[in-house]
C-alpha cells in the first residue's frame, strides 16, 4: 500500500454518515457472484491492509456502519481485481437485485411518480445524512433529474456506483429496454449536489 493511499483511506474515513448493514452486504452479494467466496476474502485481506478490517459474514443488516466503507470495499475491490470504472458501474446496477429492502421497497409502488414521491423516505430509512431529491419528472419528455444533496462529498467511485445503482432502480419501475444514465452534476466537481439524468426511449 503506498503512502498516496494511506492518505486516501484517510481523507476518506473522516468523512461522516452511516449506512445499514445490508447495503454492505449487497457489495459482497456482488462480489461473490463475481469472484467466489475467495474474492470477497481478498477484498477483506485489503481492507485490513487500509487499516479498517472488515468480515462481511458479521455484518449485522439493521446495524449502522460508516458510509465510508462503502468507499473503501468500491476501493479495495478496484485495487484487488484491476476493475475498471465500468466494473464499478456494474456493481452498482445489480446490487439493486440483491436487496431484500429495495425489492420491498418497490413491490411497494407500482407507478414511477409515486415511487420517486417515496424514494428519499426510503434513502432515509437507510443512511441518517444526505437527502435524496428527484427534482423533475417528464413522462412526456421521458426523464427524470435526480440529485444527493447534503454532505456527500465522498469519492468518485461513489459516484459511478450510484449511477449503476440509480439506474438498476430506474430499469425496475420504467417499461423500457433502453434506459440511460449521466451523472451532469458532482460536489467534487464543485457542484452544491450530485446530479443524475435518467432517460429513456
Amino acid at each position: 500500500m503506498t503512502e498516496e493511499e494511506k492518505q486516501e483511506v484517510i481523507e476518506i474515513m473522516k468523512i461522516p454518515g452511516n449506512v445499514r448493514g445490508a447495503i454492505l452486504q449487497t457489495l459482497a452479494d456482488y462480489i461473490r457472484y463475481k469472484k467466489k467466496n475467495e474474492g470477497v476474502k481478498m477484498v477483506e485481506e485489503k481492507l485490513r491492509e487500509f487499516g479498517h478490517p472488515l468480515k462481511f459474514e458479521e455484518i449485522k443488516p439493521l446495524s449502522w456502519y460508516p458510509e465510508s466503507t462503502t468507499v473503501l470495499i468500491l476501493f479495495a475491490s478496484k485495487e484487488v481485481f484491476n476493475w475498471a470504472d465500468d466494473d464499478i458501474f456494474e456493481m452498482g446496477n445489480f446490487t439493486p437485485k440483491s436487496s431484500f429492502i429495495v425489492t420491498m421497497f418497490i413491490k411497494h409502488f407500482v407507478s414511477l411518480k409515486k415511487t420517486l414521491e417515496q424514494s428519499n423516505i426510503h434513502w432515509r430509512k437507510n443512511l441518517d445524512f444526505g437527502e435524496f431529491e428527484p427534482t423533475e419528472l417528464n413522462e412526456k419528455e421521458k426523464y427524470i433529474v435526480l440529485r444527493i444533496k447534503g454532505v456527500y462529498k465522498f469519492h468518485r467511485l461513489l459516484c459511478i456506483y450510484h449511477g449503476g445503482y440509480f439506474l438498476r432502480v430506474a430499469q425496475f419501475v420504467i417499461k423500457s429496454k433502453k434506459i440511460t444514465i449521466e451523472e451532469t452534476k458532482c460536489m467534487l466537481k464543485g457542484a452544491p449536489y450530485h446530479e443524475y439524468l435518467v432517460r429513456w426511449e
